[in-house]
């Protein structure tokens, strides 16, 4: 059974995306159609039908009745020969999860744009993908991983999928992009950026090339796609990525791009780095290599997982991990972006109160759906995760003389994945690895997943010649990093919270707990008109609490709900929460981050493969 999208754009400039869905053979019984309620990778309720702003449908010309079942399910009136469904969506999301259209460009993701028929999921999907009217003088191209039926050279036409899954998971680009081409592997690699951008593009191809095919040879040849397409878009102000099976929908700024004569890695261009690696990375470990939940994915409602931590943990270690082994950072610039994580995780009171797999199990209603008091009540897997992937790489290593490593537990579960196809237990990524060094990890595991237990990253980070010291931050924009030991010492008050610049004063974000602020009684939404009676800005804040750090207390006065209040914030000194890393054995750091042994020279996951086949 064959079903057919025709998906066109009469009215851009109203954000509007037109849909005709044709059903040749459908359900006798009443043809049930259902809209995605969320998208994978992102793991939120997101109803998208609530975008869909008409709905009709017909069969041989004579107008059909649907009727609405729940709010993103409609079924057919029964006895139909056929079945023509006419539906358009307002796309006006710009985001890397939904849609967004107007006269410049158009960006969807399948779940945003088709119904799936239920009973014929399986079935061939034909999408045809007209030219915008708005293009009057035709210089749009489009650009997807969709499998090319008969399409024009601009890529406009028809496009096929194999089943509605896959359908979904090719996010498509039109517009006047810039388009990048390179080989990684020899595989076809694509960077299409909507937006204005002028940068240095010899430099991302290159960069990414790298990126790739480390990436490739890490897991093992042939990658697992024959075409990949980097889709980003260019905006003044957003960050973000989610991942597909064959591409990856990017949102950064002008500045994640770099300059043209610029030899250094600027922090806003090793973000861009690193989140192509990870996404990349996600090609195997999430896309394939996934859940036993998501096999096969219910997009009606909620599927819950305590593996986030493994699938957003592991590809978080390795995203920057990557770039240094590559040497796209030297090991001074990993161990500060690796510091930053340290210093993340050890501020959030959170992970005292959440376990990592707590975390990953409630991202529905709380990683998805965080508030301002995020930072007290929840510890980010994605975060942890990482620090996780480092202590139990550095455990491996220990207890096999270096023979067996995380990259080796990588590359078993691939192996895996391609003998199968299925997802992984629960626990299954834990079991491998006691298997991979033949001995117990119980009491690692239940210490660093499922209770709220410190790390033992410090001891980690020691095998690898680095040494870790808990300080307290210098101020409120210090992350960690590396320093001379005379600013190690140095020590001044914190105000407790986050706040961000608002007219007349700044607005408390966040609030920690135990912090100066909360002894004080603030909130999130206060407005600080002025601390010791002197205005104040964000820029403000460190400077006041600074000058006046051999006081008790400081005056603060505060606007809540529109009324002025007045309170005392007791001066504390900063907890010791900012992670500073130093080198104590450079051979042992070097070992580490140039451990290049891929899939080809891995014995202990050849021998581990060759036992289990």
């Amino acid at each position: 059974m064959t079903l057919h999208y025709q998906v066109s754009f009469s009215d851009a400039a109203a954000h509007l995306i037109d849909v005709t869905l044709t059903l040749s053979n459908p359900n006798g019984e009443g043809q049930i159609l259902r809209l995605p309620n969320w998208i994978p990778g992102s793991y939120m309720i997101r109803d998208f039908s609530r975008n869909i702003v008409s709905l009709s449908a017909s069969c041989q010309g004579q107008g059909v009745a649907l009727e609405k079942l729940d709010k993103s399910t409609w079924q057919a009136a029964p006895g139909l020969s056929e079945l023509v469904v006419h539906y358009r969506v307002y796309a006006w999301d710009l985001s890397v999860r939904a849609a967004h259209v107007d006269q410049t460009h158009a960006f969807f993701n399948g779940t945003s744009v088709f119904l799936s028929v239920d009973g014929q999921e399986d079935g061939l999907h034909q999408v045809s993908i007209e030219r915008p009217e708005c293009d009057t003088d035709e210089s749009f191209k489009l650009s997807t991983t969709l499998c090319a039926v008969d399409t024009n050279g601009a890529g406009f036409g028809q496009y096929s999928a194999p089943c509605y899954d896959e359908l979904i998971d090719h996010p498509v680009e039109l517009g006047t992009f810039k388009r990048l081409e390179f080989l990684a592997c020899g595989v076809k690699h694509e960077v299409v950026l909507t937006g204005d951008c002028f940068f240095d593009e010899q430099r991302v191809i290159d960069d990414l090339t790298r990126i790739c095919e480390y990436q490739i040879h890490f897991f093992g040849q042939p990658a697992p796609v024959d075409h990949y397409v980097f889709m980003v878009m260019v905006v003044d102000a957003g960050y973000g990525g989610l991942e597909h099976r064959a591409s990856t929908a990017l949102m950064i700024t002008r500045e994640n791009l770099p300059l043209i004569g610029q030899a250094d890695v600027s922090d806003k261009y090793l973000d861009f780095l690193g989140l192509c690696s990870h996404e990349y990375f996600h090609t195997w470990n999430v896309k394939r290599i996934k859940p036993a939940q998501f096999v096969p994915f219910d997009l009606t409602s909620e599927s819950y997982t305590q593996l986030l931590w493994f699938f957003e943990g592991m590809t978080s270690y390795y995203d920057d991990l990557v770039l240094a082994r590559t040497g796209l950072i030297d090991s001074d610039r990993y161990l500060g972006v690796l510091s930053k994580t340290l210093t993340r995780v050890q501020r959030g009171s959170g992970r005292q109160s959440q376990s990592v797999t707590d975390s990953s199990f409630d991202a529905w209603n709380k990683f998805y759906k965080q508030d301002e008091n995020a930072p007290n009540a929840i510890v980010s897997y994605y975060a942890k995760g990482a620090l996780i992937a480092l202590c139990l790489d550095v455990l491996l290593r220990s207890k096999s003389a270096d023979g067996v490593t995380l990259d080796s537990l990588m590359r078993v579960l691939w192996n895996r994945w391609l003998s199968s196809a299925e997802g992984l237990a629960e626990d299954e990524p834990q079991r491998l690895a006691a298997e991979l060094i033949d001995e117990e990890l119980g009491e690692f595991f239940d210490s660093v997943l499922y209770s709220t237990d410190e790390l033992p990253v410090q001891a980690a980070l020691a095998h690898h010649g680095v040494s870790l010291e808990w300080c307290a931050r210098l101020s409120s924009s210090d992350v960690g990093g590396t320093r001379a030991a005379s600013a190690v010492s140095k020590s001044t008050p914190w105000l407790g919270a986050n706040v961000t610049d608002t007219a007349g004063g700044v607005r408390i974000a966040q609030v920690m707990h135990s912090g100066p602020a909360a002894s004080a009684g603030l909130s999130a939404g206060d407005i600080i008109v002025a601390i010791n009676e002197l205005s104040v800005t964000k820029a403000d804040v460190d400077n006041h609490l600074a000058r006046y750090a051999s006081m008790d207390s400081l005056s603060v006065h505060y606007f809540r709900l529109g009324r002025l209040r007045q309170t005392q914030l007791p001066l504390k000194p900063a907890p010791n929460d900012t992670a500073v890393l130093s080198v104590t054995d450079q051979s042992k750091l070097t070992h580490w981050l140039e451990d290049n042994r891929l899939a080809s020279t891995d014995d202990a996951a050849k021998t581990f493969i060759s036992k289990t086949v």
